[in-house]
């Protein structure tokens, strides 16, 4: 019934500090090699990867159903969705479509009148109000947060992908300089 040093949340001038790198998944290190059972907890759980390609969930906006079609197969050829995965791949795509939403509010309205979609810059949608109060830009930022987050679970930001290095990619991860240099 005490406390213990888990329950203990260090703050840094009132905010949380990071707890570090996140653990890379088994599976992302069978496929790059680095793998090591004696670094690896004894009981994780292994859930199964999916065995066909599941369809968009439903009540998804057409922006997160475009992306959950790119992004399904792509991460099932590599093996890193299984079946548990699904729904943080749908928050993603989730995240996504908000942000995407809120992006056409902002810069893309519809004319009240004719009902066709006007253009306008961020100044113009700014003009006279305060950005911290305009709910469209929030949620735009909200949404983007949330989609940026899930993008390194699942490897797919320009930085979460750089740190994994798939089987047979060492040529294509070669930098074009070393490569001249190697053939000479």
């Amino acid at each position: 019934g005490g406390l213990c040093a888990c329950d203990v949340k260090i703050q840094l001038r009132g905010q949380p500090m990071a707890r570090g790198r996140p653990r890379k998944p088994r599976q992302a290190k069978i496929i790059q090699g680095t793998f090591r059972k004696d670094r690896n907890p004894g009981r994780e759980p292994i859930p199964p990867i999916l065995p066909t390609v599941p369809k968009p969930p439903a009540g998804m906006n057409r922006w997160a159903r475009r992306l959950w079609k790119e992004l399904i197969e792509k991460l099932m050829e590599q093996d890193l969705v299984t079946t548990i995965d699904i729904v943080t791949l749908e928050l993603c795509c989730d995240a996504y479509g908000i942000y995407r939403e809120a992006k056409e509010a902002v810069f893309h309205p519809r004319d009240q009148k004719t009902g066709k979609r006007l253009r306008r810059s961020l100044a113009e949608y700014l003009r006279g109000r305060n950005s911290q109060t305009m709910p469209e830009l929030t949620t735009m930022k909200t949404g983007w947060q949330l989609y940026k987050a899930y993008m390194a679970e699942f490897g797919l930001s320009p930085a979460s992908r750089n740190r994994i290095h798939l089987p047979g990619s060492k040529e294509a991860g070669q930098d074009p300089m070393e490569k001249i240099l190697n053939e000479a």
